[in-house]
């Protein structure tokens, strides 16, 4: 698995390395847009405030950019209210100060603003200084190109090519699922031979497990998130209707697979312990490599063909001739294992909605004769 993980390691670095680039364009395109256009009609020979501004809103995503401008223009705007007031009525000048750098960095760590926070203090004290020295000019100026370069940084992000990072999703997704089968047929293997799973996976391998839902999980959440408020033509066809219903499945079903291995760990011998008469671990072990194929095919449709056949087959094996084992057993346990991720498996898909139309009213007789 180590193997698998390093080989795709290359794929996911260039995947970064593209949206990076993407972002890093974004951004230059928006702060050089600001910088010209703070030029040319606020005839400002260095609006850096304004560049600043796009640079740091533009984020990798339509939503997460909108979250930045708001939270950068929230900051400014806050600094700005404290400001304005302690510049004009407080005295001396020194507590004016003391007091707009109180107020305004106590605002700063309110966890609404993140790590946009900064921008209160910091444009208070400008607000302050300008304020104070009746250079009114230069801060209406200095707030027209922060409104600017938010605007361009804005729309910048929402047209110049938005990420839609589905793709992402599907690769983490399909890794998942080829893991979980893995696992599971390693783990049929393992109940044949009667060696615990650490000697045919591996020791690390419920952490290799983790890290595969967990980069499952946040290539889904930055697949919706890409998707929210994108204008390109390819995420509007992207309907993600059933992604957390597979990521939900895959998830509970290594859930179970992680307790049957730990079983299997500490007692090898659970899949045998009915006896060599009853033969409980080779149908058992087929139902493990029939439960890989159904997650190998977890993708969001019908559940697979074989699914009823494995439940049946499930159920005779624990009321077989000799009786079911007891629940309080490794062999009990490890069939209500399998029951529960074939159970998940079995999940119906999501019914379509439906579409009401909305019946036209009869017509009503004209009054003119």
């Amino acid at each position: 698995m180590r193997g698998v993980r390093w080989s795709a390691l290359p794929a996911r670095m260039r995947r970064l390395g593209r949206a990076h680039c993407a972002e890093a364009a974004r951004a230059t395109v928006a702060a050089g847009l600001t910088w010209q256009t703070c030029t040319a009609l606020l005839h400002t020979t260095g609006p850096y405030a304004g560049a600043v501004a796009a640079l740091l809103i533009v984020e990798t995503t339509v939503v997460r950019t909108v979250s930045a401008a708001l939270r950068y223009g929230g900051g400014c705007l806050l600094g700005v209210l404290v400001a304005v007031p302690a510049a004009w009525y407080a005295r001396p000048q020194a507590a004016g100060l003391l007091l707009v750098v109180f107020a305004s960095v106590l605002l700063a760590r309110r966890d609404f603003l993140g790590h946009h926070g900064i921008h209160v203090p910091t444009t208070a004290l400008i607000t302050f200084a300008l304020v104070r020295d009746r250079h009114s000019g230069e801060l209406y100026s200095h707030l027209a190109e922060i409104v600017l370069g938010i605007a361009f940084g804005l729309a910048c992000s929402a047209l110049l090519f938005p990420a839609v990072r589905v793709r992402s999703a599907e690769h983490a997704l399909e890794e998942l699922r080829t893991l979980v089968a893995r696992y599971l047929d390693a783990l049929a293997d393992t109940v044949v031979d009667r060696r615990p799973p650490r000697d045919v996976l591996g020791p690390a391998w419920e952490q290799d497990l983790d890290r595969a839902l967990q980069r499952a999980r946040t290539a889904v959440d930055e697949a919706h998130e890409s998707v929210r408020w994108n204008p390109r033509p390819a995420a509007r066809r992207r309907r993600w209707h059933l992604d957390h219903r597979v990521l939900r499945t895959l998830s509970e079903v290594a859930h179970e697979l992680t307790a049957t291995g730990r079983l299997l760990d500490a007692h090898p011998q659970a899949a045998g312990a009915c006896g060599p008469g009853t033969g409980f671990a080779q149908p058992y072990a087929r139902l493990l490599r029939t439960t890989a194929l159904c997650a190998y095919s977890c993708r969001g449709g019908r559940p697979h063909p074989a699914l009823p056949a494995t439940r049946r087959a499930l159920t005779r094996l624990g009321t077989a001739r000799h009786g079911p084992p007891a629940t309080g057993t490794e062999a009990g346990r490890l069939l209500r294992h399998l029951e529960s991720a074939l159970s998940c498996l079995s999940a119906p898909p999501p019914a379509p909605p439906v579409r009401t139309h909305r019946a036209l009213g009869p017509l009503r007789p004209s009054s003119r004769r």
